[in-house]
């Protein structure tokens, strides 16, 4: 073989060497030392248009891989990048890169407050009757997303399911202490809906959610009608608060590693221990995140592997 030959073939090998550590090093699950924002849900925030997903830490239209719109959920698997996160998208199944500055989260929430009238939401960083988008009053939640500017705030409102600019000298505080948990479903019969709006009506379901199921609390301003996060139909929406139990968020959120001395550890859709409720197989070293610990021997968790919510034992959990 000549020279020529052997440095082609050398520097293509390394080439393919890199783009295979590339490629493996993003479909790698999270683990908990990523960063301290590792396994949060946060919500898809923009003004206008839309948040690309892309397989590269860098803005350009080549690297698209899907498109996230406000209020859209991802789940933060590594936020070590000054820029660009890596997340999970549910709705595309996929996983990527996004723009942090875009990504709003329930536990940094402010309270709106002014003394009449309304504040405006906005297209733009600029006090302008032309480009308000939604009205929020006193009591109104928003999720701050990005702070860099001196007045205008990029937030996303729950309440109008929109993103867009507000004057930040109109929030205060954070929202309630239950923003940002997970809450647990407990009806005594039937189911618990899932809604589009404030109001007991069977036109407006768009989920059931049943005992035991969990639901991340977004916005708790209203008396009745909380608005919540459902991993199980990975859709956001209002349920009657009178049929949640718990709220505890400093159990939640975190990582477990898979331990079985043979065999798997089934992951099911009921908590039951029954060849028929299972949706996959977790094997030593497979990792999950919790998002429900109120059981005594199954726990609810998402599996990165599997891309699929459900129940596990949690004595093989470590």
């Amino acid at each position: 073989m000549n020279k020529k030959w052997k440095d082609f073939s050398a520097a293509a090998l390394l080439k393919w060497a890199a783009m295979f550590v590339i490629v493996f090093a993003l479909s790698l699950p999270a683990t908990a030392e990523t960063s301290h924002a590792a396994n949060s849900t946060y919500t898809v925030t923009v003004a206008t248009g839309y948040l690309a997903l892309r397989n590269a830490r860098a803005y350009d239209e080549k690297n698209e891989i899907g498109q996230l719109y406000t209020g859209e959920t991802v789940e933060v698997t590594d936020s070590s990048g000054a820029t660009y996160w890596t997340v999970y998208s549910p709705k595309l199944n996929k996983t990527g890169y996004v723009n942090r500055k875009y990504l709003a989260c329930a536990s940094d929430s402010k309270t709106v407050r002014v003394q009449s009238g309304y504040l405006a939401l906005r297209t733009a960083k600029a006090y302008d009757s032309k480009n308000e988008v939604g009205e929020l009053y006193t009591g109104d939640t928003v999720y701050v997303a990005n702070t860099d500017d001196p007045t205008y705030w990029l937030v996303y409102a729950p309440g109008l399911n929109k993103g867009g600019y507000v004057n930040k000298n109109y929030l205060s505080g954070s929202s309630s202490s239950a923003s940002g948990q997970t809450w647990t479903v407990s009806v005594a019969k039937g189911y618990l809906a899932l809604r589009t709006a404030k109001a007991y009506d069977s036109r407006n379901e768009i989920g059931e959610l049943y005992t035991g199921d969990t639901v991340q609390v977004t916005d708790t301003s209203d008396a009745t009608y909380w608005y919540v996060y459902s991993p199980k139909h990975g859709k956001s929406g209002y349920v009657n608060k009178n049929y949640l139990t718990g709220g505890s968020s400093g159990s939640v959120g975190f990582t477990k590693t898979v331990s079985v001395a043979k065999g798997y550890l089934a992951l099911r859709t009921a908590k039951a221990y029954d060849a028929a409720n299972e949706i996959g197989e977790l094997y030593t070293g497979d990792t999950v995140q919790v998002t429900d610990t109120s059981d005594s021997t199954y726990w609810y968790v998402y599996s990165p592997k599997h891309g699929k919510y459900g129940y596990v034992n949690k004595d093989y959990l470590y």
